[in-house]
């Protein structure tokens, strides 16, 4: 699909395992962060545009890490989660020790 934005593809998937929180989106990409996204309505324009304008911030940031305010204002509080890449050296990740009891 495109809108004058970065390339993308749109897959349908039967179950996400959000039935509280329909309808879901995920974006993600090759050594980039995955969201997820809940709560969303695909007959509302502005869902459908905010997540064009999310696809196109996410193609331009660095591992594709979008801080909450960066995101679109509609898009704000509908995330469900965010995943770091295999390898991410953002911040956010810190090594953990797991101790035997």
């Amino acid at each position: 699909m495109e809108r004058g934005g970065p390339e993308m593809q749109i897959r349908g998937v039967h179950c996400m395992s959000q039935c509280k929180r329909p309808c879901i989106v995920s974006l993600t990409a090759e050594e980039r962060f995955t969201y997820i996204y809940g709560d969303l309505d695909p007959n509302s324009e502005r869902d459908v545009e905010a997540l064009v304008e999310l696809v196109s911030l996410y193609s331009e940031a660095a591992e594709g890490f979008l801080e909450r305010k960066e995101r679109p204002t509609e898009l704000q509080a509908n995330i469900l989660g965010r995943l770091p890449p295999l390898g991410s050296q953002s911040s956010l990740i810190s090594d953990l020790e797991l101790v035997k009891t």
